[in-house]
């Protein structure tokens, strides 16, 4: 079976000052990740980041309300870049055959969580589409995520 992880696509990263750009097209690429997910009866996992006191805290913890997370659909909670770094989520990933990667973001946590799963061994691919970061060292959001693309290929790690 495959399971879809959708890392930390929650409000706090679409809103207020640190929106990130392009952050609707985003939202709608994980959209149709976890449609799909859904529709072919996969697992889907929720990734949420909690950083005390910053973007990721209080009404910023939650989910992206676009989404809609199932309430049947298991939800782990990360202080790590790595999402892996919460023995949890490899638990509940135990007999998959294919893990897909999606969400934010590209240059920390997508990237993170794909080497970790690969360095635990898991069968960890990423969505090259469905993930996104903000503009870094003078890069636009999008030549910074095609950049991480091309690393983690060159890593070994599966793109989908």
């Amino acid at each position: 079976m495959t399971a879809l992880v959708v890392i930390d696509t929650q409000v706090g990263a679409f809103t207020g000052e640190w929106a990130m750009p392009e952050g609707d097209a985003l939202i709608a690429a994980c959209q149709a990740a976890v449609a799909e997910a859904r529709r072919l009866g996969h697992k889907v996992l929720w990734v949420q980041h909690h950083e005390p006191g910053g973007a990721m805290d209080g009404a910023g913890f939650a989910i992206d309300p676009r989404l809609a997370p199932a309430g049947n659909e298991p939800r782990v909670v990360k202080t790590e870049p790595d999402a892996f770094s919460n023995a949890a989520l490899a638990t509940l990933l135990q007999g998959e055959d294919r893990i897909l990667l999606c969400g934010l973001q590209s240059d920390c946590c997508v990237r993170a969580t794909a080497l970790g799963g690969q360095a635990l061994g898991l069968p960890v691919a990423v969505l090259t589409h469905a993930h996104h970061t903000w503009p870094s060292k003078g890069r636009s959001a999008t030549e910074v995520r095609d950049a991480i693309n091309t690393e983690l290929h060159a890593a070994g790690v599966p793109l989908a």
